[in-house]
């Protein structure tokens, strides 16, 4: 090492030879140049881990929103496409939900008004909704609608945001709509 050359050449400088000085010199210009290459390496190394450092936070997912992750489309180590779906996310807190009004209906419905929901898994149990959105036209019932005379008359899609703080109701859980009069 470097401090054992150097204690050795001024050994040898006290009372050395010539050849010895010179042999003494020549370990220490060696092992100094042992330290310039290892010194050398830490910083290819330091440079190394910065750029590793900086691609490990391009792989780093943050979602835009504070939520629960309800599906994966795609596994730990899988190749991501540009613009795919990786993750589905829901805030539990405050679901959707998309009720199909009869068009004879739709005058009584104003954006902002409250609602109650019930679902069969909790009965005796409401929830608070308000309508948020109101669709821009008239289609036929969803296909989902269960009789075939429900499906042939049009109807509004109302979106509506419902307050759920303990999380109780799940995404795509069945539920009953009955708006207030606000």
């Amino acid at each position: 090492t470097l401090d054992s050359a150097e204690a050795q050449q001024a050994q040898v400088e006290a009372g050395a030879r010539p050849q010895q000085l010179a042999a003494a010199e020549a370990q220490v210009a060696a092992a100094q140049a042992q330290v310039r290459a290892a010194e050398g390496q830490v910083s290819a190394a330091r440079a190394a881990l910065g750029v590793l450092d900086t691609q490990m936070t391009r792989l780093i997912l943050t979602s835009p929103m504070t939520g629960v992750v309800l599906s994966r489309a795609i596994e730990p180590g899988e190749v991501a496409m540009p613009g795919g779906t990786l993750l589905q996310i829901a805030d539990l807190a405050q679901l959707r939900l998309t009720v199909y009004l009869p068009e004879e209906r739709y005058g009584a419905i104003a954006l902002g008004q409250t609602a109650t929901v019930t679902v069969d898994s909790f009965p005796g149990k409401t929830f608070t909704a308000t309508v948020e959105r109101v669709a821009d036209r008239a289609e036929f019932t969803p296909r989902n609608v269960q009789t075939a005379e429900g499906r042939k008359s049009t109807v509004l899609a109302i979106e509506l945001r419902v307050e759920n703080p303990d999380g109780k109701l799940k995404p795509g859980m069945p539920a009953d709509v009955v708006f207030g009069a606000d």
